[in-house]
């Protein structure tokens, strides 16, 4: 089995300034250890040298060569070839640079606005000025440790920026990768620019819609999707809060209210909560105009034992 070979059709979208996208096939034997990396450097060092594309460490610590295989945004190192046969069922397998980057050439893309996300957040300790001349020093607690430790493994390959339709759709989301680190140091208590972490992160972890696209494609299992739920729980030691957290606020509230009262989420009753009367009156147009409400109108049973689930609130 160790010896046991399979050719492969491998398509790459290509792309240059001159000649713009198109797709190139290219074929090879691959056995059962042959990773997507692997493939590409055979492909550009046997068969075509102008193949562009970014690898480092041939073990998913670098984050470099995150693109899209078969649609799906993964690091080629961390993938093996066969692997994608056997789960799509055919000998081809479709290679892309990732989504939302600019791409500057063949699978390499611009990551400039990805670094800015990330330093926006201010992705570092800032210790306290004692530590800094050397009269203390900070130490961190087991459980503390604990909390951190997942969050601490992000390697900025972008593969969950690639996969969120947020950041896509909204520029004042900062995506799952700069919430993973921002909340890694807002959660440090050696750190001292708590607060203005707070104000950097609230707004934006608010405008995250929870489809845990970043939890499904993180090649080191630190769900940033958990990060922005954790950074919303801090929302009450805001001060000054926009008018996104405000209705977030008011939405997770609307939630706990109608949990607490019925057993379940009443979405009708939540959504006029949140939103208000007319901003639900409106949205009740645009939903029966493109055939929606019928959803809103389902008659639902009430929920037994509900003082069992009042216990498990209180």
């Amino acid at each position: 089995m160790s010896e046991e070979e399979k050719e492969i059709v491998v398509k790459i979208k290509r792309f240059s300034k001159e000649k713009g996208s198109w797709w190139q096939e290219y074929k090879l034997k691959v056995d059962r250890f042959t990773q997507m990396t692997e493939v590409l450097r055979r492909i550009k060092t046997e068969q075509d040298p102008t193949l562009a594309y970014r690898a480092s460490c041939h073990m998913a610590v670098c984050g470099s060569c995150g693109m899209k295989i078969n649609g799906e945004p993964r690091l080629a190192c961390k993938t093996l070839a066969l692997d994608m046969v056997k789960k799509y069922g055919k000998n081809e397998i479709a290679i892309e640079p990732m989504d939302f980057f600019p791409v500057i050439k063949d699978l390499i893309v611009d990551w400039t606005d990805f670094y800015n996300r990330m330093f926006k957040v201010k992705p570092r300790l800032y210790p306290s000025k004692e530590v800094l001349e050397g009269k203390a020093e900070h130490r961190l607690k087991p459980e503390d440790q604990r909390e951190l430790w997942k969050f601490e493994q992000c390697i900025w390959c972008g593969l969950c920026v690639s996969a969120c339709p947020s950041v896509k759709n909204d520029p004042e989301f900062l995506g799952p990768a700069a919430h993973a680190k921002g909340y890694r140091f807002l959660a440090d208590p050696r750190d001292t620019i708590f607060d203005e972490r707070l104000k950097i992160l609230i707004d934006s972890a608010w405008r995250c819609t929870y489809c845990y696209q970043c939890f499904n494609v993180c090649p080191r299992d630190i769900e940033p999707v958990t990060t922005i739920k954790k950074t919303r729980a801090y929302t009450k030691f805001l001060s000054e809060k926009t008018p996104v957290a405000l209705t977030g606020e008011k939405h997770a509230d609307s939630i706990a209210k109608s949990i607490e009262e019925t057993g379940k989420i009443e979405e009708a009753k939540v959504y006029i909560s949140t939103y208000g009367l007319l901003t639900a009156i409106t949205d009740m147009i645009y939903a029966m105009q493109n055939g929606k409400l019928k959803y809103a109108l389902v008659t639902q049973k009430k929920v037994k034992n509900m003082e069992q689930i009042r216990k498990i609130i209180g």
